[in-house]
């Protein structure tokens, strides 16, 4: 599954840089090069992890992560020649997640990337969906405000299938071999009902049906 990334920063060839070797590794990426269309991309998309310069013309990477962070959870690396202290705790108070200080080699950005993923998407940590659900993805449990939220054992493996492949459209045979044990008979009409119990619960806009292939998740 490629995860995707949204890379703020105003160096033209510094992210175009980035955004050709993340693609070269497996990542998905969109670039942007200013504050405001970086907080209005961060809103109508679905991204795994965002890069963000703090010095950019208009707002800077500080506000962006404020605004940002009012209607999405999605970490942050923030990308800067400042290496002050307070430059650092205001980074993070703001939402960041992480800080790498420039100029800095692709092969750390990477690895802050993917230690960043792996905390995300750690079973012992729960992966927030927004509007106060989370999902424990070890033990396959959906919570609301912390409080269970009970699921039969299909729907919660679909729903784990979803999150894992947040954003790809999913075929009906692949969501079968995933949530159907090897000696059952998977039934198109039970996945849909499976889907309705989601949507019911997460909301109609999470989950999107791909005519003639099956679903996708967009969280």
């Amino acid at each position: 599954m490629k995860r995707k990334i949204l890379i703020v920063e105003d160096d033209v060839s510094l992210n175009e840089t980035v955004k050709e070797f993340l693609e070269f590794n497996g990542f998905e990426t969109v670039g942007v090069y200013d504050g405001n269309s970086a907080v209005n991309i961060a809103y109508e998309g679905n991204f795994d992890v965002i890069l963000l310069d703090v010095k950019m013309p208009g707002m800077n990477g500080f506000d962006v992560a404020k605004e940002i962070r009012k209607f999405s959870n999605t970490p942050i690396i923030f990308i800067t020649s400042l290496d002050g202290e307070k430059d650092v705790e205001k980074g993070f108070l703001s939402g960041g997640d992480d800080y790498i200080r420039k100029p800095f080699s692709l092969k750390e950005l990477k690895l802050r990337i993917e230690a960043v993923l792996r905390r995300l998407y750690s079973n012992h940590e729960k992966v927030d969906l927004g509007d106060g659900f989370e999902f424990d993805i070890n033990n396959k449990e959906l919570f609301k405000n912390s409080k269970p939220v009970h699921l039969k054992t299909k729907v919660a493996k679909l729903l784990n299938l979803f999150i894992k492949h947040k954003g790809e459209a999913l075929d009906k045979e692949t969501i079968f071999s995933e949530i159907y044990d090897y000696d059952e008979i998977p039934n198109e009409a039970s996945l849909r009902t499976f889907v309705k119990t989601l949507r019911s619960i997460l909301g109609n806009d999470k989950i999107q049906t791909i005519k003639d292939v099956g679903y996708k998740f967009v969280g």
